[in-house]
């Protein structure tokens, strides 16, 4: 029909290839990153072939048929489009049972977010061509499908579709050429991502990589050609021989629209073979496979699964109403190419509240994840692709004895996956320790700083009164500190000072040369530790007030977080609003002995019984016998929660302004105060700080400063020979 066919591919040397570059990945290490432009490159050959020809086969396809065929194609189609979307979403749904429950660590007031991505600029192009280079497929699809449609009233068209028609054999002859390289490509993509690919983290992700795999495979491989043969006179198991050049491309590139000429290539041998073959035949098989290309993009649609892991993995517990609604918003937002399921989690973690960070846990995932998710594609395309030319054809026969043979076999591996799962997710639960406690500092930020803890305190250079030039004079910057002010300041469960303030001032210490030493400090003897010179910077989670803005030098705030309450998590609806709790009586409220929290306590629930209590710490909780909520910052209890899950953190809506976190220094430090000032600005410039903030708050898993473990740097210590020859 179509007069060209896409080059095969062999299982072997493809197989054979991804083999090879894994095992040279483990030997080179980050020396691998060598083959990574090989690998871009091929990619990017193959999108400048496929584009062109999918634009092209839409065009020339749906321009050459009559409107009253294109109008049977596509009401014929959305059947087929219905029962995969149900199919689809029937299997995450019940992969989703495998995801443990959330266990909100706070509530809080839903802020207000940035907009996300623009649904009419990603569905209607003002510039298709600029569309295309941004990857928004379905502007362009869309645009096709209207001029198209325009095209099919226009009479004078003959010379026009013999155009597209040769730029759509060039682009399959250029294809064709380019595929025959896909032994290399693969080899140098393997390669490049066994070599730089860190496993750090990754135990933490195993329940969300086991369903996604389970389902991918069990509906690529399984269900959907089962699927496909029960209106089709063949097997399963011929359906999937028949894709495998289809399947080996896809993994080879990541790029599922690569799949496309060899999913047309099967469809017309499926018609031929079904007498379905007509004049019109070769047309409607392009229309139907351009339109299928972002409707029929599974692996998209694997962002619910994905949110959902999110939701567990950063404790947020949704509404029943959005938990309903989230398969069909996950449904529409992931219609598109593979890239725009980044806009698709972009869209659904602002609009169900998740952390900023979620979108950029989704893009480091892909690196492993967008495989399973474009195979998953590539049989949703010949489901489409099958199912509506055979429709169109007359030559759909169903039977229906298959149907249990769908039904029964997949339904055992998805209940296994789900139990197993669900198993492994206790079993981590259980197992794993107290996420703040197990932290630690970074060794290479630790390293060469000389530090002390508790230390004799040497006598104050009192004859130096700046300072900055005392600090330099006498080659230590001495700092204070509390160690019950978790997660800016506390002791992990090996005893260590940690935290991120901790981190912070080893930072400081190392950027000024000198030795560091901590220094512990009450709260009701802070500002005299200061003036007497026993300490030169607070650092560990010190509020700004008036008192002290008047007394001390404040730095510049460097976080904030509202008013909290925390208490036993089944009491938490009843701490929603300030108005709320201003109501009512005998509501009694526990506060440590602080002269910031005290009178912020006061001023805020001036109904409320002030209960003092000791200072918050794991081991040392409030009696919440006595009390219905303790005060803190939300920052703070949070972590509390965190490590004491029968707890949550409350943020009431209402409550006021937030608490601004800032290092504090002696009165009349100006030069020193302004040293730290530029330094913070220094720090959030080069990522220290965000990157202290993601480990020590959000609780993500660092990014390894040092290049991944390889035959060739580890066990041959090729680096340590490179750096003697320098």
């Amino acid at each position: 029909m179509s007069g060209k066919s896409p080059a095969a591919l062999s299982v072997w040397p493809v197989a054979a290839a991804g083999a090879l570059g894994i095992l040279a990945g483990l030997f080179l290490g980050d020396y691998a990153q060598v083959f990574r432009p090989v690998g871009k490159a091929y990619v990017l050959m193959l999108e400048v072939a496929v584009y062109p020809y999918l634009i092209c086969s839409l065009l020339h396809g749906l321009g050459s048929m009559s409107p009253a065929g294109a109008l049977k194609l596509f009401r014929l189609g959305w059947k087929f489009y219905a029962a995969l979307w149900i199919v689809t979403f029937a299997v995450l749904v019940a992969l989703s049972m495998g995801i443990p429950a959330a266990m909100p660590t706070s509530l809080e007031p839903r802020a207000e977010t940035a907009a996300g991505p623009d649904l009419l600029t990603l569905l209607i192009p003002s510039d298709p061509f600029a569309s295309l280079s941004m990857n928004y497929v379905p502007a362009v699809v869309l645009f096709c499908f209207f001029f198209g449609i325009a095209l099919q009233h226009v009479r004078e068209k003959t010379e026009l579709l013999s155009v597209l028609e040769s730029i759509r054999l060039t682009s399959l002859q250029f294809w064709n050429a380019v595929v025959r390289f896909a032994p290399l490509a693969v080899f140098a993509l393997f390669a490049d991502l066994a070599g730089t690919l860190h496993l750090r983290g990754l135990e933490e992700l195993s329940i969300y990589f086991l369903l996604l795999f389970a389902g991918c495979l069990i509906l690529a491989f399984w269900i959907l050609p089962a699927c496909i043969s029960i209106f089709v006179p063949v097997k399963h198991t011929e359906i999937v021989r028949d894709l495998r050049s289809a399947f080996l491309i896809v993994v080879a590139t990541t790029l599922s629209v690569s799949a496309l000429p060899y999913i047309s290539a099967a469809t017309e041998r499926l018609a031929k073979a079904s007498g379905a073959d007509g004049p019109d035949m070769a047309n409607v098989i392009r229309t139907n496979l351009a339109v299928a290309y972002p409707l029929g993009q599974l692996g998209n649609f694997f962002v619910y699964l994905f949110i959902l892991f999110a939701m567990f993995r950063f404790g947020v517990a949704p509404d029943p109403s959005v938990a309903v609604a989230l398969p069909l918003v996950s449904l529409l937002s992931g219609i598109g190419s593979p890239t725009s399921s980044v806009d698709a989690v972009d869209f659904l973690s602002k609009w169900l509240g998740l952390p900023s960070q979620t979108t950029a846990l989704y893009v480091s995932l892909m690196t492993l994840t967008r495989y399973g998710q474009v195979v998953v594609s590539v049989a949703g395309f010949a489901f489409l692709s099958f199912g509506v030319t055979l429709a169109y054809g007359g030559k759909l026969q169903l039977r229906w004895r298959r149907l249990s043979w769908v039904l029964i076999a997949p339904a055992a591996i998805l209940a296994l996956c789900i139990v197993g799962a669900r198993g492994f997710g206790a079993w981590l639960l259980d197992d794993s320790p107290d996420p703040y406690l197990a932290l630690a500092l970074d060794p290479a930020l630790t390293r060469g700083v000389a530090v002390s803890v508790d230390a004799p305190a040497k006598a104050p250079v009192v004859t130096e009164t700046r300072v900055l030039a005392r600090i330099q004079r006498s080659g230590e910057l001495r700092v204070g500190y509390n160690d019950n002010i978790m997660p800016f300041c506390y002791r992990n469960a090996a005893g260590e000072l940690v935290g991120y303030d901790v981190a912070h001032a080893y930072q400081l210490a190392r950027d000024l040369n000198v030795a560091l030493a901590f220094v512990r400090f009450d709260w009701g003897n802070l500002a005299s530790d200061l003036k007497s010179g026993r300490i030169d910077i607070a650092m560990a989670g010190v509020y700004v007030t008036d008192e002290r803005l008047l007394d001390l030098t404040v730095s510049t705030p460097y976080f904030q977080s509202p008013l909290a309450l925390f208490m036993p998590r089944q009491r938490a609806q009843g701490f929603k609003t300030r108005s709320d709790l201003l109501e009512r009586s005998g509501l009694r409220i526990g506060v440590y002995d602080s002269p910031v929290l005290v009178p912020r306590l006061k001023r805020t629930f001036p109904n409320a019984e002030i209960v003092t209590t000791l200072e918050y710490r794991n081991g040392a909780l409030p009696d919440f016998a006595r009390i219905d909520a303790a005060l803190w910052t939300l920052v703070q209890a949070k972590a509390l929660a965190v490590s004491n899950p029968d707890l949550i953190a409350v943020a009431p809506a209402d409550a006021g302004n937030p608490y601004l976190f800032a290092y504090i220094m002696p009165p009349g430090a100006d030069e020193f105060s302004k040293f730290v000032n530029y330094w913070l600005e220094l720090k959030k410039a080069d990522g220290f700080e965000r990157r202290q903030r993601e480990y020590w708050i959000d609780l993500l898993p660092p990014i390894p400063p040092e290049p991944r473990w390889s035959v060739l740097r580890n066990m041959l210590g090729f680096h340590r020979k490179a750096e003697a020859d320098r």
